[in-house]
Protein backbone atom coordinates (compact mmCIF):
# COMPACT_ATOMS: atom_id res chain seq x y z
CA UNK A 1 0.00 0.00 0.00
CA UNK A 2 1.91 3.32 -1.22
CA UNK A 3 2.37 6.02 1.10
CA UNK A 4 -0.63 8.51 1.68
CA UNK A 5 1.25 11.02 0.53
CA UNK A 6 2.73 9.41 -2.96
CA UNK A 7 -0.74 10.47 -4.92
CA UNK A 8 0.06 13.88 -4.14
CA UNK A 9 3.77 14.10 -5.53
CA UNK A 10 3.65 16.17 -8.37
CA UNK A 11 5.93 17.18 -11.03
CA UNK A 12 6.27 21.00 -11.09
CA UNK A 13 8.67 23.59 -11.23
CA UNK A 14 9.05 27.32 -12.30
CA UNK A 15 11.87 29.85 -13.06
CA UNK A 16 12.29 33.71 -11.83
CA UNK A 17 14.65 36.45 -11.27
CA UNK A 18 17.81 36.26 -9.42
CA UNK A 19 19.48 39.71 -9.05
CA UNK A 20 23.56 39.70 -9.20
CA UNK A 21 24.06 41.03 -5.81
CA UNK A 22 25.65 39.87 -3.23
CA UNK A 23 24.99 41.13 0.63
CA UNK A 24 29.67 40.30 1.27
CA UNK A 25 31.47 42.12 -0.66
CA UNK A 26 32.88 38.64 -2.40
CA UNK A 27 31.84 37.98 -5.80
CA UNK A 28 29.70 34.70 -6.07
CA UNK A 29 31.66 31.39 -7.26
CA UNK A 30 28.58 30.56 -8.73
CA UNK A 31 25.52 32.40 -9.25
CA UNK A 32 22.29 30.37 -10.47
CA UNK A 33 20.72 31.80 -13.42
CA UNK A 34 18.04 33.88 -13.42
CA UNK A 35 15.55 31.43 -14.46
CA UNK A 36 16.27 28.89 -11.95
CA UNK A 37 15.09 30.62 -9.13
CA UNK A 38 11.41 30.39 -7.58
CA UNK A 39 11.59 32.50 -4.92
CA UNK A 40 12.00 35.48 -6.86
CA UNK A 41 12.23 38.04 -4.11
CA UNK A 42 15.90 36.56 -3.78
CA UNK A 43 18.59 39.12 -4.23
CA UNK A 44 20.99 36.71 -5.18
CA UNK A 45 21.50 32.54 -4.86
CA UNK A 46 24.72 30.83 -4.67
CA UNK A 47 24.68 27.17 -4.62
CA UNK A 48 28.25 26.62 -4.19
CA UNK A 49 28.76 29.06 -0.85
CA UNK A 50 24.81 27.55 0.32
CA UNK A 51 23.55 30.83 0.49
CA UNK A 52 20.62 33.36 -0.10
CA UNK A 53 20.14 36.73 0.31
CA UNK A 54 16.77 37.95 0.99
CA UNK A 55 14.46 40.90 2.09
CA UNK A 56 14.85 41.96 5.51
CA UNK A 57 11.83 43.62 7.53
CA UNK A 58 11.15 44.90 10.66
CA UNK A 59 8.40 44.48 13.26
CA UNK A 60 7.82 43.90 16.97
CA UNK A 61 6.62 41.29 19.31
CA UNK A 62 5.26 42.44 22.22
CA UNK A 63 6.91 45.64 22.10
CA UNK A 64 10.33 44.35 21.07
CA UNK A 65 11.77 45.17 17.55
CA UNK A 66 12.36 41.58 15.69
CA UNK A 67 13.39 41.09 12.16
CA UNK A 68 11.91 38.56 9.86
CA UNK A 69 11.83 37.31 6.10
CA UNK A 70 8.96 37.03 3.53
CA UNK A 71 8.69 34.01 1.68
CA UNK A 72 5.33 32.74 0.80
CA UNK A 73 1.46 33.41 0.49
CA UNK A 74 -1.41 32.42 1.13
CA UNK A 75 -2.80 34.92 -1.65
CA UNK A 76 -1.69 34.60 -4.97
CA UNK A 77 -1.74 38.62 -6.12
CA UNK A 78 0.12 39.45 -2.64
CA UNK A 79 2.78 36.31 -3.67
CA UNK A 80 2.91 38.41 -7.33
CA UNK A 81 3.86 41.53 -5.52
CA UNK A 82 6.03 40.64 -3.42
CA UNK A 83 7.63 37.86 -4.93
CA UNK A 84 6.94 35.24 -2.52
CA UNK A 85 6.23 31.52 -3.38
CA UNK A 86 2.34 31.27 -3.65
CA UNK A 87 1.47 28.23 -0.93
CA UNK A 88 -2.01 28.57 -0.45
CA UNK A 89 -2.62 25.72 1.59
CA UNK A 90 -0.78 27.71 4.56
CA UNK A 91 -3.55 28.76 4.97
CA UNK A 92 -4.71 25.55 7.53
CA UNK A 93 -1.04 25.50 8.78
CA UNK A 94 -0.71 26.15 12.74
CA UNK A 95 -0.88 30.55 12.41
CA UNK A 96 -0.26 33.32 14.72
CA UNK A 97 -2.04 36.49 14.22
CA UNK A 98 -0.42 39.21 13.01
CA UNK A 99 -1.47 42.89 12.33
CA UNK A 100 0.24 45.83 10.04
CA UNK A 101 1.23 45.15 6.47
CA UNK A 102 3.14 42.24 5.37
CA UNK A 103 6.52 44.67 5.47
CA UNK A 104 5.95 45.92 8.96
CA UNK A 105 4.12 43.42 10.79
CA UNK A 106 3.06 43.00 14.24
CA UNK A 107 3.39 39.46 15.52
CA UNK A 108 1.73 37.70 19.16
CA UNK A 109 5.00 36.36 19.85
CA UNK A 110 8.31 35.61 18.60
CA UNK A 111 11.55 33.20 19.13
CA UNK A 112 14.07 33.32 22.08
CA UNK A 113 17.69 32.94 20.46
CA UNK A 114 19.65 33.37 23.59
CA UNK A 115 20.44 29.30 23.83
CA UNK A 116 23.15 27.58 21.77
CA UNK A 117 22.31 24.72 19.31
CA UNK A 118 24.19 21.59 20.23
CA UNK A 119 24.16 18.42 17.88
CA UNK A 120 27.06 15.94 19.07
CA UNK A 121 27.74 13.08 17.32
CA UNK A 122 27.28 9.45 17.85
CA UNK A 123 29.96 7.47 16.43
CA UNK A 124 27.61 6.52 13.38
CA UNK A 125 26.57 10.30 13.55
CA UNK A 126 23.12 9.59 13.88
CA UNK A 127 21.51 9.43 16.15
CA UNK A 128 22.95 11.94 18.31
CA UNK A 129 25.01 11.88 21.35
CA UNK A 130 23.61 14.90 22.01
CA UNK A 131 21.06 17.54 20.06
CA UNK A 132 19.49 21.05 21.45
CA UNK A 133 17.69 23.54 19.42
CA UNK A 134 19.22 26.91 19.14
CA UNK A 135 16.29 29.07 19.65
CA UNK A 136 12.61 28.02 20.89
CA UNK A 137 9.48 29.77 20.34
CA UNK A 138 6.13 29.29 22.64
CA UNK A 139 2.71 28.85 21.48
CA UNK A 140 2.15 32.54 20.90
CA UNK A 141 4.61 31.98 18.09
CA UNK A 142 4.49 30.35 14.08
CA UNK A 143 6.36 31.32 11.34
CA UNK A 144 2.57 31.53 9.32
CA UNK A 145 0.72 34.64 10.43
CA UNK A 146 -2.90 35.08 9.82
CA UNK A 147 -3.64 38.70 8.96
CA UNK A 148 -7.08 40.37 9.54
CA UNK A 149 -8.10 39.41 5.89
CA UNK A 150 -7.29 36.17 6.34
CA UNK A 151 -4.26 35.79 4.32
CA UNK A 152 -1.38 34.13 5.56
CA UNK A 153 1.69 34.85 4.94
CA UNK A 154 4.85 32.83 5.88
CA UNK A 155 6.98 35.02 8.11
CA UNK A 156 9.86 33.76 10.39
CA UNK A 157 11.87 35.68 12.45
CA UNK A 158 15.27 35.49 11.72
CA UNK A 159 16.81 38.21 14.84
CA UNK A 160 15.26 40.46 17.66
CA UNK A 161 16.58 43.33 19.44
CA UNK A 162 19.24 45.48 17.88
CA UNK A 163 22.40 45.60 16.31
CA UNK A 164 25.28 44.27 16.67
CA UNK A 165 23.84 40.86 15.32
CA UNK A 166 25.18 37.56 16.58
CA UNK A 167 26.35 35.87 13.47
CA UNK A 168 28.88 33.77 14.44
CA UNK A 169 27.06 32.13 17.95
CA UNK A 170 23.80 33.00 17.14
CA UNK A 171 22.62 34.42 20.57
CA UNK A 172 20.13 36.67 19.06
CA UNK A 173 19.78 35.27 15.42
CA UNK A 174 18.32 32.68 13.85
CA UNK A 175 20.95 29.50 13.19
CA UNK A 176 20.74 30.16 9.29
CA UNK A 177 21.88 33.63 9.61
CA UNK A 178 25.04 34.41 7.95
CA UNK A 179 25.00 38.27 7.39
CA UNK A 180 22.18 40.84 8.57
CA UNK A 181 21.77 44.16 7.71
CA UNK A 182 18.93 46.02 9.19
CA UNK A 183 19.43 49.55 7.82
CA UNK A 184 19.85 48.11 4.00
CA UNK A 185 17.45 45.61 4.77
CA UNK A 186 19.17 42.45 3.84
CA UNK A 187 20.04 38.84 5.45
CA UNK A 188 22.24 36.16 4.35
CA UNK A 189 20.31 32.53 4.61
CA UNK A 190 22.45 29.36 4.65
CA UNK A 191 20.77 26.93 2.21
CA UNK A 192 19.87 23.07 2.87
CA UNK A 193 20.31 21.17 -1.20
CA UNK A 194 18.06 18.19 -1.84
CA UNK A 195 16.16 16.44 -4.52
CA UNK A 196 13.08 17.14 -6.25
CA UNK A 197 11.71 14.69 -9.16
CA UNK A 198 15.63 14.02 -9.89
CA UNK A 199 17.09 17.38 -9.97
CA UNK A 200 18.72 19.17 -7.30
CA UNK A 201 17.19 21.64 -5.58
CA UNK A 202 17.94 24.48 -2.76
CA UNK A 203 15.96 25.49 0.29
CA UNK A 204 16.20 26.84 4.03
CA UNK A 205 14.59 25.39 7.06
CA UNK A 206 12.93 27.75 9.65
CA UNK A 207 11.15 26.29 12.29
CA UNK A 208 10.28 22.33 12.93
CA UNK A 209 7.90 20.94 15.74
CA UNK A 210 10.58 18.25 17.16
CA UNK A 211 13.32 19.56 18.79
CA UNK A 212 15.95 17.39 17.88
CA UNK A 213 14.90 17.91 14.05
CA UNK A 214 15.23 21.40 14.82
CA UNK A 215 18.75 20.92 16.02
CA UNK A 216 19.70 19.31 12.88
CA UNK A 217 18.02 21.66 10.99
CA UNK A 218 19.41 24.86 12.35
CA UNK A 219 15.81 25.97 12.61
CA UNK A 220 13.67 27.15 15.72
CA UNK A 221 12.00 24.46 18.04
CA UNK A 222 8.05 25.38 17.11
CA UNK A 223 6.25 22.29 18.75
CA UNK A 224 2.69 24.00 17.77
CA UNK A 225 3.48 23.45 13.97
CA UNK A 226 2.97 19.42 14.45
CA UNK A 227 -0.95 20.54 14.89
CA UNK A 228 -1.42 22.03 11.10
CA UNK A 229 -3.65 20.83 9.61
CA UNK A 230 -2.47 17.64 7.47
CA UNK A 231 -3.71 19.57 4.01
CA UNK A 232 -1.15 21.81 4.93
CA UNK A 233 1.49 19.93 4.42
CA UNK A 234 3.30 17.47 1.62
CA UNK A 235 5.93 14.75 2.50
CA UNK A 236 9.47 14.91 2.89
CA UNK A 237 11.72 12.33 3.30
CA UNK A 238 14.77 12.14 5.09
CA UNK A 239 17.24 8.97 5.45
CA UNK A 240 18.48 8.45 8.13
CA UNK A 241 22.03 5.65 7.40
CA UNK A 242 22.70 6.39 4.00
CA UNK A 243 25.95 6.34 2.64
CA UNK A 244 28.92 8.72 4.38
CA UNK A 245 32.17 10.15 3.27
CA UNK A 246 32.60 13.60 1.83
CA UNK A 247 33.76 12.31 -1.77
CA UNK A 248 31.07 10.38 -2.00
CA UNK A 249 28.83 10.86 -5.00
CA UNK A 250 26.32 8.13 -3.28
CA UNK A 251 26.60 9.92 0.57
CA UNK A 252 23.35 11.07 1.98
CA UNK A 253 21.43 11.38 4.70
CA UNK A 254 21.68 12.06 8.90
CA UNK A 255 24.73 10.30 9.04
CA UNK A 256 26.16 11.80 6.18
CA UNK A 257 25.83 15.35 7.27
CA UNK A 258 26.58 14.58 10.89
CA UNK A 259 29.81 12.81 9.63
CA UNK A 260 30.78 14.61 7.07
CA UNK A 261 29.13 18.14 7.17
CA UNK A 262 30.50 19.78 10.08
CA UNK A 263 26.56 19.87 11.81
CA UNK A 264 28.01 20.11 15.09
CA UNK A 265 29.47 22.81 14.36
CA UNK A 266 27.87 27.17 13.52
CA UNK A 267 27.05 28.29 10.16
CA UNK A 268 28.81 31.16 9.80
CA UNK A 269 29.55 33.32 6.37
CA UNK A 270 33.16 32.20 6.42
CA UNK A 271 32.18 28.51 6.25
CA UNK A 272 29.24 27.93 4.80
CA UNK A 273 30.74 26.80 1.43
CA UNK A 274 32.08 23.77 3.63
CA UNK A 275 29.02 23.15 5.71
CA UNK A 276 26.75 19.30 4.21
CA UNK A 277 22.91 19.19 3.64
CA UNK A 278 21.20 15.66 4.50
CA UNK A 279 20.19 15.60 0.48
CA UNK A 280 16.12 14.55 1.52
CA UNK A 281 13.74 13.96 -0.93
CA UNK A 282 10.61 16.88 -1.25
CA UNK A 283 7.29 15.85 -2.85
CA UNK A 284 6.17 19.48 -4.42
CA UNK A 285 8.35 22.11 -5.92
CA UNK A 286 6.60 25.91 -5.54
CA UNK A 287 5.39 26.19 -9.64
CA UNK A 288 3.99 25.62 -12.43
CA UNK A 289 0.85 24.12 -13.88
CA UNK A 290 0.23 22.20 -10.69
CA UNK A 291 1.61 24.10 -8.35
CA UNK A 292 -1.02 24.40 -6.01
CA UNK A 293 0.21 21.55 -4.01
CA UNK A 294 3.17 23.30 -2.98
CA UNK A 295 3.56 23.85 0.67
CA UNK A 296 6.83 25.13 2.60
CA UNK A 297 5.41 23.09 5.49
CA UNK A 298 6.53 19.30 5.37
CA UNK A 299 5.58 16.17 6.84
CA UNK A 300 9.03 14.64 8.00
CA UNK A 301 8.85 11.08 6.83
CA UNK A 302 12.03 9.72 8.33
CA UNK A 303 13.59 6.40 6.63
CA UNK A 304 16.43 4.11 6.76
CA UNK A 305 18.52 1.31 4.74
CA UNK A 306 17.74 -2.05 5.93
CA UNK A 307 20.27 -4.52 6.33
CA UNK A 308 19.61 -7.14 3.32
CA UNK A 309 19.79 -3.51 1.09
CA UNK A 310 22.90 -2.46 2.10
CA UNK A 311 24.59 -5.65 1.72
CA UNK A 312 22.94 -6.12 -1.66
CA UNK A 313 24.59 -2.33 -2.31
CA UNK A 314 21.05 -0.84 -2.73
CA UNK A 315 21.49 1.98 -1.05
CA UNK A 316 23.17 5.01 -3.39
CA UNK A 317 21.27 8.05 -3.38
CA UNK A 318 17.72 8.95 -3.98
CA UNK A 319 16.42 11.95 -5.98
CA UNK A 320 12.80 10.99 -6.63
CA UNK A 321 9.83 10.21 -4.33
CA UNK A 322 9.29 7.60 -7.15
CA UNK A 323 12.43 6.13 -6.50
CA UNK A 324 11.85 6.23 -2.59
CA UNK A 325 7.96 4.85 -3.00
CA UNK A 326 9.09 1.44 -5.09
CA UNK A 327 12.58 1.28 -2.59
CA UNK A 328 9.87 1.19 0.36
CA UNK A 329 7.61 -1.26 -1.48
CA UNK A 330 9.73 -3.85 -1.37
CA UNK A 331 11.17 -3.46 2.38
CA UNK A 332 14.80 -1.32 1.54
CA UNK A 333 13.80 1.36 3.07
CA UNK A 334 11.54 0.84 6.11
CA UNK A 335 11.82 3.26 9.31
CA UNK A 336 14.33 3.34 11.70
CA UNK A 337 13.45 0.18 13.83
CA UNK A 338 12.42 -1.78 10.65
CA UNK A 339 8.70 -0.87 10.97
CA UNK A 340 6.74 0.47 8.18
CA UNK A 341 8.18 3.78 6.41
CA UNK A 342 6.18 6.85 6.74
CA UNK A 343 5.76 10.18 8.10
CA UNK A 344 6.71 10.41 11.91
CA UNK A 345 4.56 13.61 12.74
CA UNK A 346 7.29 16.25 12.79
CA UNK A 347 6.54 19.32 10.55
CA UNK A 348 9.40 21.64 9.07
CA UNK A 349 9.21 24.84 7.49
CA UNK A 350 11.50 24.80 4.90
CA UNK A 351 10.57 27.47 2.02
CA UNK A 352 11.98 26.43 -1.62
CA UNK A 353 14.31 29.20 -3.29
CA UNK A 354 15.60 27.43 -6.68
CA UNK A 355 16.68 24.71 -8.68
CA UNK A 356 20.35 23.36 -9.64
CA UNK A 357 19.10 20.89 -12.26
CA UNK A 358 17.57 21.99 -15.62
CA UNK A 359 14.06 20.51 -15.63
CA UNK A 360 12.55 19.93 -18.79
CA UNK A 361 9.66 22.15 -20.01
CA UNK A 362 9.94 24.12 -16.59
CA UNK A 363 10.11 27.53 -18.80
CA UNK A 364 6.32 26.38 -20.02
CA UNK A 365 5.32 25.53 -16.60
CA UNK A 366 6.51 28.80 -15.52
CA UNK A 367 4.41 30.98 -17.60
CA UNK A 368 1.35 28.84 -16.86
CA UNK A 369 2.20 29.58 -13.13
CA UNK A 370 3.11 33.39 -13.08
CA UNK A 371 -0.29 34.00 -15.37
CA UNK A 372 -2.19 32.57 -12.60
CA UNK A 373 -0.90 33.83 -9.66
CA UNK A 374 -1.31 37.45 -11.30
CA UNK A 375 -5.30 36.60 -11.58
Amino acid sequence: MPNPFQTRTLAAIALLALAALRLTAAASAAPLPADHVVLKSAIAVDPQLNTVVLPLYKGTAAGQSVYYILADSSDKKLAASLGLNYAPSIAQAYPQPGSGSPTALQFAGAPNFSAGRVYKPSTTGFPPADAKPGSTANERYSPFVKLADGTTLDAPIVAAGSAPFDVTTHRNTADRVLAIDAEHGRVTILLSHGFFNGAEVVYFSTDASDPGVAAVERATYTKSLATSSGASQQAIVVLANGQTGAGNPQAQGLAHVALDGRLSEAATLSDSATLGSSLNVLAVFAAGPAALAYTPLWAANLGAWSKSAISAGQNVRVTSMPQVFSLAGNGAITSPDGKRFGPIGVAVNCPVVAFIDPIAGAQAMHADHMGAAGK
